[in-house]
């Protein structure tokens, strides 16, 4: 009777409250999953010469983390869509691949972007604290409302979810302006910030968008704006906004994600025209399954010496 040899290891990133799917798919495979902390102390403890990848959501990847790793790791994949967290080019000088998903959770996050843009517009969390909070039945608690209508629309980025998000928003408002950086035919941004009413962010994080919303782009903004982001929370500048929220500049903000999350600035907080998600945009139960299955597989074909579907891009 001969020995079994034992599974290489797909480090995962415990972010989900179950894996069954995951675990199912590798039962037949050489492979098996390691749950670890949103931790570089936690990943470097259970590294081993049989790890040969490791599947992440936040957890950043440093050129020094890069450095630690063992010859055998193969793949990096990132569980989302945006990947700005790993030095890439650092890990393929390694000879390891990057891999993303970013084609999951089109129209869970465009949904979420319309329920922001929705409940900001209409001013729901306003008029709720005013009853539950204030014990007011107050028409007014939240000053003058504007039809939708009547309002234009700018949406900076027209990826996947942009387009979608889009789409969704068509038949309700008076025209949507559209900027891409690659399409020089889309709006320009100083169009954006002067001539739109509502604002949504749908851009990856980059040093290019690094605090594209900052004092300076607040200050072009004619029309009040409500700003809405579902995208990356350095986008914008929380001390600026804050300011901008403050004094009028943008009249209400709705965001899924803000800098240094999950820590949420105090001044942003106590703030009425403000309203907070947890970074939940992308989650449904459809999209959680996607999500996982599409970041094992295309980690599956590295690790099979195939071409992945999803390399972030060079």
């Amino acid at each position: 009777m001969t020995s079994q040899s034992p599974k290489q290891q797909i480090i995962f990133e415990n972010i989900f409250e179950d894996f069954t799917i995951e675990k199912d798919r590798l039962q037949s495979t050489p492979y098996e999953l390691v749950l670890i902390k949103n931790s570089e102390d936690d990943l470097l403890a259970h590294l081993s010469p049989t790890t040969v990848a490791i599947i992440i959501d936040s957890l950043p990847i440093t050129a020094q983390l890069v450095s630690q790793l063992p010859s055998s790791i193969k793949v990096i994949t990132e569980l989302g869509v945006g990947y700005d967290n790993i030095d890439v080019n650092i890990c393929r000088g390694r000879g390891i691949e990057v891999c993303y998903v970013p084609d999951y959770g089109i129209n869970t996050v465009a949904d979420h972007a319309v329920a922001l843009l929705f409940a900001a517009q209409r001013r729901l969390l306003t008029f709720h604290n005013s009853i539950v909070e204030r014990h007011q039945w107050n028409s007014k608690a939240a000053g003058k409302l504007q039809e939708l209508n009547t309002m234009t629309l700018g949406i900076i980025g027209c990826g996947r979810i942009g387009t979608c998000f889009a789409d969704k928003m068509r038949p309700f408002v008076k025209q949507i302006l559209t900027h891409n950086s690659k399409d020089p035919t889309t709006n320009t941004l100083k169009e954006i910030f002067e001539e739109c009413d509502i604002i949504s962010l749908h851009i990856p994080m980059s040093a290019m968008n690094h605090y594209l919303i900052s004092s300076d782009s607040i200050a072009q903004m004619k029309r009040r704006p409500i700003l809405i982001n579902v995208s990356r929370g350095g986008l914008i500048d929380t001390k600026a906004l804050v300011q901008a929220l403050k004094n009028g500049q943008i009249s209400y903000a709705a965001l899924d994600v803000i800098e240094d999350e999950p820590n949420v600035d105090e001044e942003l907080a106590k703030l009425d025209n403000v309203l907070l998600t947890p970074h939940i945009a992308w989650y449904t139960e459809q999209s959680r399954r996607a999500l996982g299955m599409k970041a094992v597989e295309d980690t599956l074909r590295v690790l099979r010496g195939e071409q992945p579907i999803y390399p972030v891009p060079k």
